[in-house]
């Protein structure tokens, strides 16, 4: 364990621009002009949004914590599909330690009403990275 005080890296920063990447160079009706942020409201649809949630807690260089996504689309069908890719996305996330050693999809996706005119769903992401300990 030490002593010293760790730093994390910004999880929404490295998620982001990977799943916006990801999403981009698939070829599927749902993904097309799908625009991935961290803002807590869109008006800008396709979307999903990314944002850091609570966490566990950390031990020695380890920290577990949470991401909330949520995916937005106008038509239902791709809505949903449009969900269970990210979700993939997620679930196979590269864990190579720089900075995440674990992701997983722990709830979700779920259909959200909502009073915006477009299908939502939601999901949260498990997330455990690796920190850099102070010198």
């Amino acid at each position: 364990m030490t002593d010293a005080g760790v730093i994390f890296s910004d999880l929404e920063a490295d998620t982001i621009p990977r799943l916006q990447a990801w999403l981009d160079a698939r070829a599927e009706a749902a993904t097309l002009g799908v625009e991935v942020s961290n803002a807590t409201e869109t008006e800008a649809f396709p979307a999903v949004t990314v944002v850091l949630g609570p966490g566990l807690g950390m031990v020695d260089t380890i920290d577990d914590t949470t991401l909330r996504v949520n995916v937005y689309h106008e038509d239902e069908a791709k809505a949903s599909r449009l969900a269970l890719l990210v979700r993939a996305f997620f679930d196979s996330i590269a864990a190579n330690g720089k900075p995440i050693t674990r992701a997983r999809v722990t709830a979700g996706p779920v259909a959200v009403p909502n009073k915006l005119r477009v299908h939502q769903w939601y999901m949260v992401v498990n997330v455990t990275r690796r920190g850099t300990p102070l010198t």
